[in-house]
């Protein structure tokens, strides 16, 4: 605490504070132009969370309520007489139409194991074979052995999946057990349960392993090869005709006048890549010339400056794929890779007895089916089974299965048959496949069809839903563009700035809110980001779509009159156009909205945006502009939960601003306690003379 001016009788601190007043307001300056730049920031990413909330409502497609998915433009609705069996959806394109279904739904093969019980104890197996392949249970209870019996037949390559059961009895025998059940449909699902006995077929010829194709390389050149003087000449040969290519040797000279290693591997790389080779330089000068086509290639013949190496050119290998041969007479059992294979499982014709498929037809649809990467062959008579696959995965392992009383193979597996018909026809599905699409419609069978039932589907257009997300879509648009239009458009009163700490104490609460309203106010106008923005967002909606019978107005979507206040750009919706636009053309609506991009690499930018949906080049802007944290925007203003959070333009300039203020207040302190000091050796000097006054007073005895 200062007690200042009793020998002076001045008022030390108004004094100190009259005079530090100019230091003290170029420091609220600065603390006011830090505070615009928080408002700008504050106002800009509200303008962010605004549209990231927009996109992610309308266009993130991970969204199941996402207007970019056609099956959210669904004007068609279907009932089921029967919803236990089967369910129908209608796609954007779905036109109403009455079905009738009948027939087989495909089904899984599956074997029940029951588990023996003593004494009240149900006895667990501690080992388990599938497809000749032996599993360990493990676990403390059946739901748990059986959890982990899934995990390692997954981790196995089995498409089998086993659940516990307290129902794996028979012939009135209770029992708890496992049931297996295949997870690939159809009766190709085929899979044992139980020991087996397998041997290598005798027809087999040993297999070729798997070989990668490696590159030919042509070595022993070097940098001292070329020089810099002259041009370099490179002779090449391709398809028996020589060719020459040039390399200037002042491409390749550093400004030392040396040969420069990098300038001479860019250049060679550059001159070369058209008769795929490709060039690394080593550490020792060594140049290796590679073939950017691997396998065995005809000898290139290289030479630099008529200079040859002898034995420089070492071949590539080309690859051989693991494969297999065997003879089979088509009634055999075989496991390929622990996949069973029952080939007289194959379909027959029911007049002539003779099989449908062949066995290499039959062998590629169920390998095909049960995830395997092989494909069969017939060669004269034999098959030969080849691996697509590379390293430890191209092997192929092929035997003989042989099944005793143990053994179980699992049943019921059948292909689907599905009739399905409508006033333009028929249409019967086969296959393994429960989910059929058809003129846009899906059913997805989720139960059986019973012997001689008949399903009845019915469809009627019904576009409620539909325009009413589009409503919401246009209202929210609206929404957005407003804010947009009144951060750009209105004026800033440059009579109300931040107001500093020493104006607060003397404001209430509310007027201090209402000053900083209108603080705010103005501070985005004219800017150019969100001007960006708006614009991009109004020419997107206004721009006709290319190739369509139809625009925003022929469906009821007008732009406002008004195109001088806040509204500029926004639209109003006339509910009954749209509905009977979405009735008699819901396809067309769709595609003004949601036609994606084109990906003709022979149209220009102009010719792919005028092709596009509507909301698809909205999407696309606010994607660029404020999803991405590469954008420009982002990268100015910053926003949480994004890496430009706190590596931003802004925020390093209001950090700057408060390494600034910081430095004043320093500075101020300093001059304050300077002023002190000086006023306070006036005290002390007034006291001096007043003392010095005091005793010649009394020495003189004056009163």
């Amino acid at each position: 605490m200062r007690i200042t001016g009793l020998a002076t009788g001045l008022d030390m601190d108004q004094l100190v504070t009259d005079s530090m007043k100019p230091y003290r307001i170029k420091i609220d300056k600065k603390g006011q132009e830090k505070e615009i730049l928080e408002i700008k920031q504050k106002l800009y990413r509200e303008v962010i969370k605004d549209s990231r909330e927009f996109y992610n409502k309308y266009f993130d497609i991970t969204n199941s309520n996402s207007l970019l998915l056609s099956k959210n433009w669904t004007t068609t609705k279907f009932t089921s007489s029967n919803d236990n069996v089967v369910t129908v959806t209608g796609g954007g394109d779905a036109k109403a139409e009455n079905y009738t279904v009948t027939g087989t739904v495909a089904k899984a093969s599956k074997v029940s194991l029951a588990f023996t019980e003593e004494n009240g104890i149900v006895k667990i197996p501690d080992k388990m074979v599938v497809n000749g392949k032996e599993f360990t249970l493990r676990g403390d209870s059946e739901k748990e052995k059986a959890s982990n019996l899934n995990s390692d037949l997954k981790a196995a390559g089995l498409n089998i999946k086993v659940t516990y059961t307290d129902f794996a009895g028979t012939n009135g025998v209770n029992a708890k057990g496992f049931v297996f059940e295949s997870t690939i449909l159809g009766e190709d699902g085929v899979f044992t349960i139980g020991k087996v006995t397998t041997s290598s077929p005798t027809s087999v010829e040993p297999s070729k392993d798997y070989k990668a194709a490696t590159a030919a390389t042509i070595i022993d050149f070097n940098i001292n090869d070329f020089n810099i003087d002259i041009d370099n000449i490179i002779k090449i040969t391709v398809n028996n005709e020589v060719k020459a290519v040039t390399i200037k040797g002042s491409d390749i000279k550093d400004e030392e006048g040396s040969i420069d290693k990098d300038k001479l591997k860019n250049a060679l790389n550059n001159t070369l890549k058209e008769y795929n080779l490709e060039v690394t330089i080593d550490e020792i000068d060594e140049i290796t010339f590679k073939s950017t086509k691997l396998g065995n290639i005809p000898d290139p013949k290289l030479t630099i400056n008529e200079v040859s190496k002898t034995n420089n050119f070492i071949n590539g290998e080309d690859e051989i794929k693991a494969f297999k041969t065997l003879s089979l007479t088509g009634n055999e059992k075989i496991t390929i890779n622990g996949v069973l294979v029952d080939l007289i499982l194959r379909e027959k014709d029911a007049n002539t007895n003779a099989y449908k498929e062949d066995i290499k037809t039959y062998l590629n649809r169920v390998l095909k089916a049960q995830g395997l990467n092989i494909v069969a062959e017939d060669n004269g008579g034999q098959i030969t089974l080849t691996s697509n696959n590379t390293g430890e995965d191209a092997q192929i392992n092929i035997s003989l299965l042989t099944t005793g009383s143990e053994t179980k193979i699992s049943q019921g597996g059948v292909d689907a048959e599905i009739t399905f018909t409508n006033s333009k026809g028929v249409y019967i599905h086969k296959g393994t496949s429960n989910t059929v699409t058809l003129d846009g419609v899906t059913f997805k069978f989720i139960g059986d069809i019973q012997q001689n039932e008949q399903i009845n589907v019915s469809g009627k257009v019904d576009v409620t839903e539909t325009k009413d997300k589009l409503v919401k879509l246009i209202n929210d648009y609206n929404t957005l563009i407003e804010k947009l239009n009144k951060l750009t458009t209105e004026k800033r009163n440059r009579n109300f700035n931040p107001l500093t700490s020493d104006q607060k104490k003397e404001m209430s609460e509310d007027e201090i809110k209402l000053w900083n309203e209108r603080v705010e106010k103005g501070q985005l106008s004219r800017d150019t980001d969100l001007t960006r923005i708006s614009n991009g967002l109004k020419s997107a909606m206004r721009t006709l779509l290319d190739g369509s019978g139809l625009n925003l107005e022929k469906i009821g979507i007008k732009p406002v009159a008004d195109y001088q206040g806040t509204k500029n750009g926004t639209f109003t919706i006339d509910e009954n156009t749209l509905i009977k636009a979405l009735e008699e053309n819901s396809e067309e609506v769709m595609n003004l909205f949601i036609k994606s991009k084109p990906t003709d690499g022979n149209l220009t930018d102009s010719q792919k945006y005028s092709k596009t949906g509507l909301i698809q080049r909205v999407k696309d802007i606010l994607y660029n502009e404020t999803m991405t944290s590469t954008s420009n925007f982002l990268k100015k203003v910053g926003y949480e939960g994004t890496v430009t959070a706190y590596n931003n333009t802004l925020t390093k300039s209001i950090q700057e601003y408060e390494r600034k203020m910081s430095d004043m207040e320093t500075d101020f302190t300093r001059r304050e306690q300077a002023l002190y000091s000086r006023y306070s050796t006036l005290e002390s000097m007034m006291n001096k003379y007043n003392s010095q006054q005091s005793y010649l007073t009394q020495q003189l005895g004056m009163s």
